[in-house]
């Protein structure tokens, strides 16, 4: 999928995602980025993972990542992976995933979820920027200190107060387009590194 090439190409810059980590993907079907999650992560020798190598003789024991997945649709199972089937936004689909945690807390949160597009670029906009709040707001809740935070947008009017509501969570945003993504796609990613839960907690 051209997605998981998005997530390669901005892994190879950040260096997202790596051995024992805790990471949830939001929006995650059909799949691809956690394949690649899973094939970067659990495969013996953790190097540059092409996202079309096999995932055979992986050794999920070797490694104490946690892996979570949670979109409306079903996603086929993945190595190493667990899939909650629901609603990212409803506090039910939330609690399974802080149920999944155990109390760990969480290296990377990964939004990937899209509005069900109208064709009015506002209005997708909007429901793009409303996805994107939420998932803010429970990175909040489960990122440690220090963690990351991948979002995609739509951009538009209100992307600055949302850029601006980052910079006060984290040490320093990143606004990305990977160029697998359309060039006529006004989607686009920030990534946000060194979450300064301190700051956040005093804030709630």
């Amino acid at each position: 999928a051209r997605s998981a090439y998005k997530l390669q190409e901005l892994d190879h810059k950040y260096n997202l995602i790596i051995p024992n980590s805790v990471i949830i993907d939001c929006g995650a079907s059909p799949g691809s980025w956690c394949q690649y999650i899973s094939r970067k992560i659990f495969l013996s020798k953790n190097v540059d993972v092409n996202i079309d190598n096999s995932s055979k003789n992986v050794d999920v024991n070797a490694d104490n990542s946690l892996i979570i997945a949670v979109d409306l649709l079903p996603i086929d199972p993945i190595t190493g992976v667990k899939i909650i089937q629901g609603d990212f936004t409803e506090s039910v689909t939330q609690q399974k995933i802080i149920d999944l945690l155990n109390k760990r807390h969480v290296d990377v949160v990964l939004n990937d979820m899209a509005p069900n597009f109208t064709g009015n670029h506002f209005v997708d906009h909007v429901r793009s920027m409303e996805l994107c709040e939420c998932s803010l707001a429970f990175a909040e809740l489960v990122l440690k200190s220090g963690g990351t935070f991948l979002c995609k947008f739509l951009m538009g009017e209100s992307e600055p107060e949302f850029r601006n509501k980052l910079k006060s969570k984290f040490k320093k945003i990143r606004y990305e387009k990977p160029h697998s993504s359309r060039n006529k796609s006004t989607e686009g990613y920030f990534v946000c590194l060194e979450f300064n839960k301190n700051v956040t907690d005093g804030m709630t």
